[in-house]
């Protein structure tokens, strides 16, 4: 379409990230356009003395000198109408995730940076993009002034382009907005709507092939993955984000000093001891072939002891609250290594889990339930205090493993785990048989102890039973439980139920 030629050609300027924008006016004026601009936009013209008009001057009206004076009729119908009077509108918003991350800010001092008109100009001008020019991103517009000198229009193509990325970013802050104030409707609505920002480029994704990227959540307060810092090291992959996710969740459920070693999203290691770094030696030396570049997670700072086992061992990447200079000093001679701190909580309340599918979203709330404590015997023998505090190590790791999942456990420290499989008997052995490994290595003279994500069988109890498992904990509620504490009774095993699953497929 052919820009109109009967009167000069109008740009309307409204942006809070000035980046550019005074060139950009410069050589629009060069073009031929008359500028109109709003509030701190005009005063960087009116410093860079490029010449500008006011939304009155526009309108023939005297208008407010805020944003809301975008919203009339004039202006609106100036940019929505078949005959537009406004050929060009450059409109981007104030970073509302910087103000919602705030912490010293109350919701009325966030909402006010919301920006009621912006969004409702930038809509109107991507709808009518055939007849206007969008522009959101000032990164656009040195290829918008160049197509402009190349051939005076916007190319159609570019135009729609531009409209789409417009609604986007409209959507995008508006997005942020209903984050930020959301979580308070019904648990699974009837529309999500996911504003995401991309925060860092991975080398790749998944696989080399795959393209990959971290997008963090817009709208509420840091927290989570989004709030990691990487003190040194590479970037992170996308595998340690997942790995990160797994093991942080995993020492933050521990008041103890715990450490969890997590290698493709399931526990390789897991411990916790008096101190930090016995806890990370015997989370290591429960799978040392499972941990080896792993990441690792500790719920306590790291100091110069535990930084001297990790310096010995190889793992990919440590989190922690926080590093002791020592301990960085230490780590920093260490050749591949990622050191990242992380708040004491990864899941924000409300937080939904998403998951794509061809086509869709699965969508459920997190798992967030706890250790209950509503703990139930259902075998003759109840488990002593030292197969108790082993069980409790084992079920958290199970919570964190991949259905079906086993874990064998001795003292506070994981010796065997078995995971994703499709038979729960095939984890149970599996775990066994690499618990038989680390028998004569950890916690010698500790019951060994057994924990699963979900129900089990007789024949499950068995198979324990003859692996020198003393105690069992698992979900229970299946057709099966008289049989299975059948089973413990006859082999002497205690028996305790939750009454909660938690798969993770």
């Amino acid at each position: 379409m052919t820009e109109p030629k009967d009167r000069p050609r109008v740009a309307l300027l409204h942006v809070a990230d000035r980046t550019g924008i005074v060139e950009f006016a410069h050589s629009l004026l060069e073009l031929g356009f008359e500028l109109v601009a709003t509030g701190p936009t005009a005063t960087a013209l009116r410093q860079a003395q490029a010449k500008h008009g006011s939304l009155s001057e526009f309108t023939g009206e005297r208008l407010p000198a805020d944003a809301l004076a975008l919203l009339h009729p004039k202006v609106v119908g100036a940019v929505v109408g078949e005959k537009p009077a406004i050929d060009l509108v450059a409109v981007n918003l104030y970073p509302l995730a910087q103000a919602t991350a705030d912490s010293s800010l109350t919701q009325e001092e966030v909402l006010s940076y919301v920006d009621p008109a912006g969004p409702t100009l930038l809509r109107a001008a991507a709808r009518n993009f055939s007849r206007v020019i969008p522009l959101c991103d000032p990164d656009d517009y040195q290829q918008a002034i160049e197509t402009l000198k190349a051939y005076d229009r916007m190319l159609p193509d570019r135009r729609q382009i531009l409209a789409a990325k417009a609604f986007h970013y409209a959507a995008y802050y508006d997005s942020t907005v209903a984050q930020y104030l959301g979580g308070k409707w019904e648990k699974l609505p009837d529309e999500v709507v996911v504003a995401l920002k991309k925060s860092v480029d991975l080398r790749y994704g998944e696989n080399p092939h795959q393209n990959g990227a971290f997008y963090t959540l817009s709208g509420a307060r840091p927290w989570g993955l989004n709030a990691a810092k990487l003190l040194f090291g590479r970037p992170l992959a996308y595998g340690h984000y997942l790995d990160l996710e797994t093991a942080w969740e995993l020492v933050t459920a521990f008041s103890e000093p715990a450490c969890a070693i997590v290698k493709h999203a399931v526990p390789a290691g897991f411990a916790h001891a008096e101190d930090l770094a016995k806890a990370a030696r015997r989370a290591y030396a429960g799978d040392p072939r499972g941990c080896f570049r792993g990441t690792a997670a500790a719920n306590r700072e790291v100091d110069e002891d535990a930084a001297g086992f990790f310096a010995e061992e190889f793992v990919s990447c440590i989190a922690a609250p926080e590093f002791s200079p020592k301990a960085l000093q230490l780590l920093k001679t260490k050749k591949d290594i990622r050191l990242v701190t992380l708040p004491s909580r990864l899941i924000a309340a409300n937080e939904l889990d998403l998951r794509a599918v061809a086509g869709g979203m699965l969508v459920q709330e997190r798992d967030q339930r706890p250790f209950l404590g509503d703990l139930k015997t259902v075998s003759k023998r109840a488990p002593s205090e030292r197969e108790m505090a082993g069980l409790i190590v084992a079920w958290h790791t199970a919570m964190h493993a991949h259905t079906h999942a086993a874990v064998i456990a001795r003292g506070a420290a994981v010796i065997g785990l078995g995971s994703g499989q499709t038979s729960r008997l095939d984890s149970v052995r599996l775990a066994l048989v690499k618990s038989q490994e680390r028998h004569p290595i950890l916690a010698a003279g500790e019951p060994v102890v057994m924990a699963t994500d979900g129900a089990l069988t007789a024949e499950h109890v068995h198979a324990a039973a003859e692996g020198g498992v003393s105690a069992i904990m698992h979900p229970g509620g299946a057709a099966e439980d008289k049989d299975v504490a059948e089973a413990a009774d006859r082999h002497g095993l205690a028996l305790v139920a939750t009454g909660v699953r938690h798969f993770r497929h």
